[in-house]
């Protein structure tokens, strides 16, 4: 929600300094949103796989809910399983699972240790899966890029047709106002388009991708150990090497 907030605050101080520029009117084409918007979306589109639509829809439905999830929690509850494993079993991984319902990768990584699966078969699935989650969400960021690189270029087109349109009305002034708007409008909304609302979106899926990775990251670090019954205290100092600084755990 906080990215929501800043990236409406960047569009906020565009329109804040149209506004007190005095004529905001002026600022204002349909041809040229038509052209950069719809010509963005055209373009990029194109590109994009039938099979891609799906994934690129999920991250869009995310994209400013907050999917961060506690990760030095999450390693205190671990390490709390792996005191519970050496004590009791691996059995003990029944129950504790259904207290992970809201992480479905977790619950999945205990699964596998409780089917008795090698700790380097688990942790191998398990990266093999972090690998797909992150590929598929990185798709949503690639095709972010790809239409900020295509809305200036649509801005530049815009830009080459409103001045083809002026030199062709050099004969009525009355008609080079609007053909010289068209032309540096549209550069403008390419501008906007891709520099205040697209690229910030962008590096939202990509940190986005980044945090859910470390998580799985860790998961799948936590499961292997829990499969050879690894000492709290050994999982320890692996859970902390992938944990930043400031939320690295101390087993009991």
């Amino acid at each position: 929600m906080l990215g929501l907030v800043f990236l409406l605050a960047s569009v906020a101080l565009v329109a804040l300094s149209v506004v007190l520029g005095g004529e905001p009117g002026a600022f204002v084409s349909g041809v040229s949103a038509l052209l950069v918007i719809l010509g963005t979306l055209t373009v990029t589109a194109t590109g994009v796989r039938q099979g891609d639509w799906r994934d690129i829809a999920d991250g869009l439905r995310d994209l400013f809910r907050d999917v961060s999830i506690d990760q030095r929690r999450v390693a205190r509850q671990l390490l709390e399983l792996a005191g519970r494993v050496r004590r009791d079993g691996v059995v003990c991984l029944e129950n504790a699972r259904h207290g992970f319902r809201q992480l479905p990768f977790l619950q999945r990584a205990l699964g596998l240790v409780l089917d008795g699966l090698a700790p380097d078969v688990i942790e191998k699935l398990l990266l093999a899966e972090a690998d797909a989650a992150e590929q598929r969400r990185l798709r949503l960021a690639a095709v972010l890029q790809r239409a900020a690189d295509v809305a200036p270029a649509m801005g530049l087109i815009g830009t080459i047709i409103g001045l083809v349109q002026m030199l062709g009305r050099m004969a009525d002034p009355a008609q080079l106002g609007p053909s010289l708007a068209l032309a540096l409008l549209t550069t403008l909304y390419g501008a906007i388009l891709a520099h205040v609302l697209l690229l910030p979106m962008a590096a939202r899926v990509q940190a986005q991708a980044a945090s859910e990775r470390g998580f799985h990251l860790l998961c799948a670090s936590a499961a292997a150990a829990l499969g050879r019954g690894e000492h709290p205290v050994h999982l320890e100092s692996q859970l902390n090497a992938l944990l930043p600084e400031t939320e690295r755990v101390q087993a009991a």
